[in-house]
């Protein structure tokens, strides 16, 4: 086994490989977060299809509202990592024959927030009945400039919108300590937009900060330099809950269930003017590190010894059949790196 290899990419490749692409189509398999489709007016239609469904079977989603809301939130976050300008969804709802009349008044007020919130609409899709919930949506936007997880260079230098961690601190809340916790995250459509001007390369956090950094890594055959601790990219509600256990503050960063913040590269010559205007727009985005030569690793001040591919590939492996589970194989992870 390749150990600096996204096992879920292989499995992808296997099943999507062979089709073929469209000429008019910019990206490649796995290079963007959105399908990008040139025009001759130099306009570039972005296109993604996203669903929760496995939040939904495993009960990490149970509140209607906030169903609804994810359901536009994870495909518009696709469109804000290619830096698109959002212009509607199509719905894939399916809704069990006794589903609850609150409930669903509550899943469309979810629905109906966050298209409010970005500034789009439900153009139609496919909504019928089915024995289980099932929610997902295309989104399609605009882009005036091509912006892809592939394009970064050696010495650009790496960015996160926003700390890291909430989408881990919540699952952690679901499924280990049975702690109340809000989950509710936003897509940086704006930021996004401002990053079309200036960046080298974009991803969203979905999948959390590891699987992020994996994916530019692989797409782009390249490693990256962490120059701040961990502990200083987290979201607040993680560091409380390393305070309270003793938690290390990197199982945070392995997802696989993330933030919705972007992670993106900013050549040399572009980070002092991108900065200026993101403080225009009153955005501080944090400074990672950056690009270095070495091929898929990632060294840090920490100075811990971690393979993100090996953390963003267990939760794949076969013998992992919980939350609980997974997190005591990452345990097992950081006292084998720690010796």
């Amino acid at each position: 086994m390749n150990h600096y290899r996204i096992t879920e990419n292989e499995n992808l490749k296997s099943m999507v490989g062979s089709f073929s692409r469209a000429p008019f189509q910019l990206n490649a398999i796995f290079e963007s977060d959105a399908e990008l489709i040139g025009f001759n007016n130099d306009k570039i239609l972005a296109i993604t299809y996203d669903a929760i469904v496995e939040e939904i079977e495993e009960g990490l989603y149970e509140d209607a509202y906030q169903i609804g809301w994810m359901a536009i939130t994870v495909s518009v976050s696709d469109l804000a990592a290619v830096g698109a300008k959002v212009l509607g969804v199509l719905l894939d709802l399916k809704v069990p024959k006794h589903f609850d009349a609150i409930r669903l008044k509550n899943l469309q007020q979810g629905i109906n927030d966050a298209c409010d919130f970005y500034g789009c609409y439900v153009f139609g899709g496919d909504t019928n009945k089915n024995n289980i919930l099932q929610v997902g949506s295309t989104a399609l936007g605009f882009c005036e400039n091509k912006l892809m997880r592939k394009g970064l260079s050696a010495s650009d230098v790496l960015y996160v919108s926003d700390n890291v961690g909430l989408g881990s601190s919540y699952a952690y809340s679901r499924f280990i300590s049975n702690t109340k916790s809000e989950y509710l995250p936003k897509a940086k459509i704006k930021e996004g937009q401002l990053l079309s001007k200036f960046a080298s390369s974009c991803i969203d956090t979905s999948d959390g900060l590891f699987p992020a950094l994996c994916q530019l890594m692989e797409v782009n055959n390249l490693g990256f330099n962490l120059n701040i601790l961990f502990k200083d990219m987290l979201h607040n509600s993680c560091l409380k809950i390393c305070k309270e256990t003793g938690l290390p503050h990197w199982i945070f960063m392995c997802g696989p269930h993330g933030e919705y913040e972007l992670l993106f590269t900013i050549p040399l010559k572009n980070v002092q003017k991108f900065e200026d205007e993101a403080k225009r727009i009153h955005w501080r985005p944090i400074r990672l590190g950056e690009v270095t030569n070495k091929q898929k690793l990632l060294t840090n001040i920490d100075g811990i010894s971690i393979n993100p591919f090996e953390t963003t590939n267990l939760y794949e492996k076969q013998h992992i059949k919980s939350p609980e589970q997974y997190m005591m194989e990452l345990l097992k992870l950081d006292k084998e790196m720690r010796l």
